[in-house]
């Protein structure tokens, strides 16, 4: 059977979601890695900025989880890792 379009674009558009939250969960590390140096090393400033960078990050990490969620419940046919 066929694959409708909704589907098939649902598919993609999770396929892009997954990509940008691997991308996003690096950029967290990354950020969390550098604010420990930060601290480590002494510089403060550097260290609230790269923290806040961090919660930003997360923030936008759950956005797309949460969206992530609604395609699929909205299309289950979307398949989960």
């Amino acid at each position: 059977m066929a694959e409708n379009s909704d589907a098939a674009q649902a598919r993609v558009f999770a396929d892009m979601l997954t990509a940008e939250i691997a991308a996003a969960s690096s950029r967290i590390e990354d950020s969390e890695q550098l604010a420990r140096k930060a601290l480590r090393v002494g510089d403060s400033r550097s260290h609230v900025w790269h923290s806040d960078e961090a919660q930003t990050q997360k923030q936008s990490l759950y956005e797309l989880h949460r969206q992530l969620d609604a395609l699929r419940n909205r299309f289950p046919a979307v398949h989960r890792p």
